[in-house]
């Protein structure tokens, strides 16, 4: 079953110069639609986090995912995120992606099981969000 993540670099994205690589600007839709909120579409849940990780810090068992979610690599280190739609995590259903140049960032949506790892200390900053549907229906 495929999953719904997106990886690149925040430096690398075609912004059309300006620096934003997640919203409702078109070329956000472009890179993927995970990072892509319609202009004047609500969303819930909004939650921003930093977090300092030590080398060798790992992740609790984590809920499944809901809405979107995005972690972005602010500082140079190296973080490993792996997701399965399984909570038990079989080897050959594992996608892993490390966060390892400052810029990268990983985004996922609703329904997947993740776990996280620093390889090497760093500076982590993850958004989550809910996007709704107009008139209140429901994520979109």
């Amino acid at each position: 079953m495929e999953m719904e993540i997106a990886t690149g670099n925040a430096h690398d994205a075609d912004t059309r110069g300006t620096g934003w690589f997640l919203g409702f600007s078109d070329w956000c839709r472009e890179n993927s639609e995970l990072l892509f909120v319609p202009r004047g579409e609500s969303v819930a849940g909004l939650c921003l986090k930093w977090y300092d990780h030590p080398t060798g810090d790992r992740s609790a068992p984590k809920p499944v995912s809901v809405g979107r979610t995005v972690s972005l690599l602010v500082t140079q280190g190296a973080f490993q995120v792996e997701f399965c739609r399984s909570p038990e995590f079989p080897p050959d259903q594992v996608r892993r992606v490390v966060l390892s140049r400052q810029g990268d960032f990983v985004a996922w949506g609703a329904g997947i099981e993740h776990r996280w790892c620093c390889l090497e200390a760093a500076s982590i900053l993850t958004l989550r969000f809910e996007p709704v549907r107009p008139g209140g229906e429901g994520t979109w």
